[in-house]
């Protein structure tokens, strides 16, 4: 069974055997669980929501997303943190909170809440903090004790920046194994912590105003009684929350909180762990996915008739460094690197249906991009030559356009770069195709629509986007080649060449790119029909050639 990470950070396969083991031996427990570490059942997390000074409710379906897809977690939401008492509270192993009261500093729910909720975690329930969520309840000191970290009246942030997480302790279970990382988020300076509270993890940065540097404790851990706490001052919306090194932290720190065995391995480009310098490839294959490994480490992997409708490559990595996304919350029909057309025939074969876009629903579109034949062909140098036939046609009709379209994709050279040269023919079978897209304008301040066809999705932990084209201007429009670069999660400059064929190109095409940071957003597509429609009669072919090259460094 083929597992596909939703959330655009690459996930060792032992932990997807682990999670897939855990999902399926869990088992029902009616009082809070014991601290076995050891113990097989799912862990049983209750997310507090319905009020916060932040965007809770973008943070909280992700949160719940993110714990859910791990497959160690059975995750419940409540809004009404105040109808709780110590008979809900016992059900669950960890308390994760993403509810505050502020600025009603004073609020209290009343004794028997307290005395509630202080019971379950001395008797061993786990709470997990983040950013503003623990401030709350500024009268009740045993809460400011578990919850480690609030707004104090020295704290204060400005800008969101790019960070840098340093010195994690290689001593404590949430972060051994982990190397720093960065992250773009609100940094809290100065924040006030509970006395017991032990840093595990630092964090350095710039602070966007007037640039002083920024060094502040950002990890934390205490006990109370038999209950694990934790807390980190980061988190602060919905893109620090896609990092993939904050969803590695928060679900090593879910699992440590209740008491359990820290599994979740970090993504290769986090981890303390030495690769060997000298390559050792091998393939994996399954019956939707084709994957090439060193040492075990995916470089790329192809999908294809899986839950997602179409074929396409994620994760792409270069030297560990994971370069694509896929599916993520602002945009599910993103799918790392692929090829798609947004209208046949005015149906369309790009975004889902509204009711046909989640896991539990699978995913349609008004036309299907139905793959009919496939080979795949393993040559002894480890490069790769994939083919496919594929029929376009409404959900219930026939086929109005075919494709043979073919990658070839190269042995990694001694740096880690490698090339995926795609071919595609398309045939016109009904009376007449018209390929179409949302007509391009300006809106919101920058241009939107015009896309189809081969599009990149790049990975949520990017920053610092390069440009770089064939041309005299970084966003030439009409330029043969276009370079798309990028800071990684830990730092390293890594890119992608897209290089059209001359002989096989499109007369309509634009290049057409994203770079918006704040979701982040960051999209990459030698549009092909940008500048207007292409009407093709039955019968008629046309081809599209493209070269595409991942990097690390820039590219010359």
């Amino acid at each position: 069974m083929k597992i596909v990470n939703p959330y655009c950070f690459k996930m060792n396969r032992n932990i997807l055997a682990l999670s897939l083991f855990l999902v399926m031996f869990s088992a029902t427990v009616c009082s809070f669980a014991s601290n076995d570490q050891f113990s097989s059942r799912p862990i049983k997390v209750l997310i507090l929501s319905g009020s916060n000074n932040h965007e809770w409710k973008k943070t909280t379906p992700l949160l719940n997303r993110i714990l859910d897809e791990s497959g160690l977690f059975l995750t419940e939401i409540t809004e009404k943190p105040d109808s709780m008492s110590y008979a809900t509270w016992k059900k669950f192993d960890l308390i994760f909170c993403n509810a505050n009261t502020w600025p009603d500093n004073a609020a209290r729910l009343g004794s028997q809440w307290e005395n509630d909720f202080s019971r379950y975690v001395r008797e061993g329930g786990g709470t997990l903090f983040f950013h503003a969520s623990a401030s709350s309840f500024y009268g009740w000191d045993d809460f400011r004790k578990i919850g480690i970290g609030r707004w104090g009246k020295e704290t204060f942030h400005n800008a969101p920046v790019v960070a840098s997480l340093y010195n994690l302790d290689q001593k404590h279970p949430i972060t051994k194994g982990l190397n720093g990382f960065r992250i773009m988020d609100e940094v809290w300076e100065k924040t006030e912590l509970s006395d017991g509270a032990k840093a595990i993890g630092f964090l350095k940065a710039t602070n966007a105003r007037d640039g002083h540097a920024i060094d502040e404790p950002a990890i934390f851990v205490s006990q109370t009684g038999k209950g694990r706490n934790f807390f980190t001052i980061l988190g602060h919306d919905e893109r620090a929350l896609l990092n993939s090194g904050m969803r590695t932290l928060l679900l090593r720190a879910a699992q440590w909180c209740a008491g359990r065995a820290v599994t979740v391995l970090p993504p290769m480009e986090m981890s303390t762990k030495k690769t060997d310098s000298k390559p050792k490839y091998s393939w994996v294959e399954s019956d939707t996915t084709f994957t090439l490994l060193n040492h075990k480490e995916t470089v790329w992997q192809f999908n294809y008739k899986d839950r997602f409708q179409r074929p396409y490559f994620h994760p792409l990595t270069v030297n560990n460094t994971l370069i694509t996304c896929v599916s993520p919350p602002d945009h599910p029909h993103h799918l790392g690197m692929w090829f798609c057309w947004k209208y046949i025939n005015h149906l369309n074969y790009w975004e889902y249906l509204n009711e046909y876009r989640s896991a539990k629903t699978g995913y349609k579109s008004e036309g299907a991009t139905e793959i009919m034949d496939s080979k795949i062909l393993r040559n002894p140098d480890y490069s790769a030559d994939i083919r496919l036939s594929i029929n376009y046609h409404p959900l219930k009709g026939e086929p109005v356009m075919s494709e043979e379209r073919s990658y070839h994709v190269s042995v990694p050279a001694k740096d880690g770069s490698y090339f995926i040269d795609e071919d595609h023919l398309f045939k016109v079978l009904s009376d007449s195709v018209v390929l179409d897209r949302t007509p391009p304008a300006i809106r919101g301040g920058r241009i939107q629509g015009g896309y189809a066809g081969i599009s990149i999705r790049f990975s949520q932990d990017f920053t610092s986007p390069v440009f770089k084209s064939s041309g005299d201007s970084t966003q030439c429009k009409k330029c043969d080649w276009q370079y798309y670069g990028f800071e990684s999660l830990t730092g390293k400059k890594v890119g992608v060449k897209i290089e059209q064929d001359q002989q096989y190109r499109s007369a309509t095409n634009t290049w057409y790119i994203i770079n918006d940071p704040l979701i982040p957003f960051y999209y990459f597509s030698p549009a092909v029909i940008f500048d207007s429609p292409v009407i093709l009669r039955k019968g008629t072919t046309w081809r599209l050639k493209y070269r595409i090259q991942m990097m690390e460094g820039e590219v010359r």
